[in-house]
């Protein structure tokens, strides 16, 4: 069954950093921004000396010690590039990066290694109030020591019929358990594995933050918040190997991740803005505007699967430019895609619900406008025993070689709402999804 091919239907941190912009009403809150005493310190006091190649691990324990003794400050790295080892942030600091300043991480597994494969990240908070990263300088992960390595094991995975498998590899930034973060003008490049996890944290403000590395580079996500509450991400450039961002909750013991609002963001080389794949946790109270896509894989992602997913709910995506985007909406309770049912063939086993079930409700998508689209509008395939339900579109404009398809999906309402398809139907409607319902003008259309 298919639908005619054209349907229309307060930083306090006393050395002057801006407030951040409140966020949207619906959203009922705002993240409360780090409260930083006025002491300052310089790393070069304590005997890192810029460009000359030598680690200086050393020099940022003593400040960040010096800091902590202080009852907290600002730490300035002024303008060079500083070689270091694993560092451990603390309360009340604010670790400031002059234009200029950058952070060489090294590149030896052993000053991050646990044990076997299993390794620190370049640089952890943990369990910390009143944490700022500021300023204009680089974290260079260096990723390019451990992509290769990586992408031999992943080749061998595959090869072996275990597409998920990966191996070891330092993220570049963690900041868990902590309360009231800003990461705000600093770039972030080239981490061996993820970029940015804020992992079981409370108000985290991530402002006008670059993120880069080469779109080859593998499993290189920029930010990846999970399970944290009151998250505003705004203003940033991500530029990556794997998710722009992704929107994680993969344990309930750590509860949901909620509270959400990603705005005036740019998203270039990379697989979109994405929800999981892990959502047993519970994801709720995300907005996503005011932000443009050029050249990602995918645009509106949600990607889970049984064993581990969850209910991800309240998800609102407004004001938003796609430009020539492989798949402007993915939504899939098949992650990974090869597990997906092929065009015609469908899958009517369902199996046994439980708290791992991947659910995707109340999902709100308007004012979309994709061009140039590369592969397809989208899908969205539900499982048969949860199917997709209740997406509202309103005022979408999708151009692509090919339609969008829906499997296992309901609850569809469509208010001025163009698929151009080069090829075939605009609209690809397997028999165990239900049409797209088309509002008249003169209903109004959902509120959040």
């Amino acid at each position: 069954m298919s639908l005619p091919r054209s349907s229309s239907f307060a930083l306090a941190i006393l050395t002057g950093l801006l407030a951040a912009p409140s966020l949207h009403a619906a959203s009922g809150f705002s993240p409360e921004l780090p409260v930083i005493p006025a002491h300052s310190f310089n790393l070069k006091d304590f005997g890192a000396v810029p460009n000359d190649g030598l680690d200086d691990t050393a020099a940022f324990t003593k400040a960040l010690a010096a800091v902590t003794e202080a009852g907290g400050g600002r730490l300035v790295v002024a303008p060079g590039d500083y070689q270091t080892g694993h560092l451990a942030l603390v309360s009340h600091l604010d670790l400031h990066l002059e234009k200029g300043a950058r952070l060489v991480f090294s590149t030896d597994p052993e000053a991050y290694r646990i044990k076997d494969r299993k390794f620190r990240p370049l640089v952890l908070a943990s369990s910390v109030e009143d944490l700022a990263i500021t300023g204009e300088g680089v974290l260079d992960g260096q990723g390019q020591a451990w992509w290769t390595e990586a992408r031999a094991f992943k080749d061998a995975a595959r090869a072996r019929g275990d597409s998920q498998e990966e191996i070891g590899r330092p993220r570049l930034l963690i900041i868990e358990k902590s309360k009231r973060i800003l990461v705000s003008g600093v770039t972030l490049t080239n981490s061996p594995q993820f970029h940015f996890i804020p992992s079981r944290c409370e108000d985290v403000t991530i402002r006008d933050v670059t993120v880069r590395a080469p779109h080859t580079a593998p499993n290189t996500d920029g930010i990846d918040p999970a399970a944290s509450k009151r998250v505003l991400i705004t203003g940033c450039t991500i530029d990556t190997g794997d998710d722009n961002i992704a929107i994680k909750s993969g344990n309930p013991e750590y509860g949901p991740t909620e509270d959400v609002l990603i705005e005036k963001c740019t998203f270039l080389g990379g697989h979109g803005m994405s929800i999981g794949s892990e959502t047993n946790g519970g994801v709720r109270n995300v907005t996503v505007r005011d932000c443009v896509f050029d050249g990602t894989e995918a645009g509106i992602r949600m990607k889970s699967c049984r064993g581990r997913g969850g209910v991800a709910e309240n998800l609102t995506y407004e004001n938003l430019t796609l430009r020539n985007v492989e798949v402007a909406i993915q939504i899939t309770s098949y992650y990974p895609n090869k597990t997906t049912p092929k065009p015609g063939v469908i899958d009517l086993a369902p199996a046994a619900r439980d708290p791992r079930t991947p659910a995707w409700k109340n999902v709100i998508i308007r004012d979309v406008r994709s061009t140039g689209g590369t592969k397809t509008a989208g899908i969205i395939i539900g499982l048969p025993e949860e199917p997709v339900a209740g997406i509202a579109m309103e005022n979408v404009l999708i151009e692509a070689p090919l339609g969008l398809r829906l499997v296992n999906a309901r609850g569809i309402t469509l208010k001025n709402v163009e698929i151009k398809a080069e090829k075939g139907d605009a609209w690809l409607v397997e028999s165990t999804a239900e049409t797209p319902r088309i509002l008249p003008a003169t209903v109004p259309f959902a509120k959040e």
